[in-house]
């Protein structure tokens, strides 16, 4: 079966630090896009899903009534396994009880929290609506409408961030219980007034002495409160992984629906265009199919697959590709291995813990 992604774009306001393909919209946007997006979905029509992960944006920017149309359009065009994890992005400012319970209603089983902080200087800094009180308040809400799979997305390395000020976000986050802690990193990107406030010398962000000392608590402090670390960035409780992401990190086949979205099937990558009028218009895709050789397929299998805390499977690897592991990639193995950055182990390859913070170097010597 397939993964499905729904990419909604709108947003309430763009924070400060995202170059994703999202802005603010009116109520004829929505209604445009959501005919646009339903005739897309169309052409999907009969295909299997496992996984369901409805992103942005912020999908909950929909009111409660277009909520519930695309979640039935999704039910009646897609067939959804029996144990079919489905997914939704929120944000605190977007969602009361009524909405919370439609979508509960209606399907979905893992709710996805965009708190980033419960430090307010800190949400206030990246251009968040919500409080760090609006964020508890909402994920006992979320609770209390009988979600049970619930993820909060924390940031780290914020501008002026301390782990001790990181530390206090944890210990709150902890506090609530939830079942998954995605924690990444900010990266200033291009484009985005955060970039341009640290180029003119407004913002300071922690050094990398800092960004480690975070990084390192992070791991620790997931550990001593019973979530296991299963990706860099991500923590669950046992059996609260993300289904849907380990998909794209296993390099499996997903569909990708909505604006700038991304799909990869039948061995063969493609993506929808950037171009919200185009997009309105029916003009879905944006350039050529891509179709992966054999080459690619090994270079994304290792070093997506060397995200996950368990590694890439020599077993897998020879299943997939008819070959073994160390046939194609036996100098980096070997060379890493001796400097103790990969791990063999079980038949699994994984990075060292010592290499977490150098991974994108390592990885991209898995680059054929």
């Amino acid at each position: 079966m397939t993964g499905l992604y729904v990419h909604i774009p709108f947003c309430l306001k763009k924070c400060k630090y995202c170059d994703f393909n999202s802005f603010a919209f009116s109520a004829a946007d929505k209604g445009r896009y959501l005919n646009a997006l339903f005739s897309e979905m169309e052409q999907y029509r009969g295909k299997k899903c496992d996984t369901v992960f409805i992103g942005g944006g912020t999908p909950t920017a929909l009111n409660t009534a277009e909520m519930k149309m695309l979640l039935q359009k999704i039910k009646e065009i897609f067939i959804l396994s029996k144990d079919c994890e489905f997914t939704v992005e929120a944000n605190p400012k977007t969602v009361d009880r009524q909405k919370l319970e439609v979508v509960r209603q209606n399907g979905v089983n893992r709710l996805s929290l965009g708190v980033q902080s419960f430090n307010d200087s800190e949400l206030l800094l990246l251009g968040r609506l919500h409080t760090a009180k609006e964020a508890e308040e909402t994920v006992a809400l979320a609770k209390d409408c009988g979600f049970t799979n619930i993820s909060i997305d924390l940031m780290s390395a914020i501008p002026g961030q301390t782990a001790d000020s990181f530390k206090k976000s944890l210990d709150t986050a902890f506090s609530q219980n939830p079942a998954h802690i995605s924690c990444y990193s900010l990266i200033l990107e291009e484009g985005t007034p955060l970039f341009r406030e640290f180029h003119e010398g407004l913002l300071t962000l922690p050094d990398e002495d800092e960004e480690r000392r975070i990084y390192e608590l992070a791991c620790s402090q997931m550990q001593l409160h019973g979530y296991e670390q299963y990706e860099i960035s991500n923590f669950a409780k046992p059996g609260f992984e993300s289904r849907h992401n380990i998909k794209y990190w296993k390099c499996e086949e997903y569909i990708g629906v909505g604006l700038s979205a991304h799909s990869y099937l039948n061995g063969v990558r493609f993506s929808n265009t950037d171009c919200f009028s185009d997009y309105l218009d029916r003009k879905y895709r944006s350039g050529e199919n891509e179709l992966l050789s054999e080459k690619d397929k090994m270079s994304e299998f290792m070093f997506l697959g060397l995200r996950m805390t368990k590694g890439v499977s020599a077993q897998d690897f020879y299943k997939k590709f008819g070959v073994d592991i160390k046939k194609v990639y036996g100098k980096p193995l070997s060379k890493f291995i001796k400097m103790g950055m990969i791990v063999e182990e079980n038949g699994f390859l994984r990075l060292s813990h010592e290499a977490i913070s150098v991974s994108n170097q390592i990885m991209c010597e898995f680059i054929i």
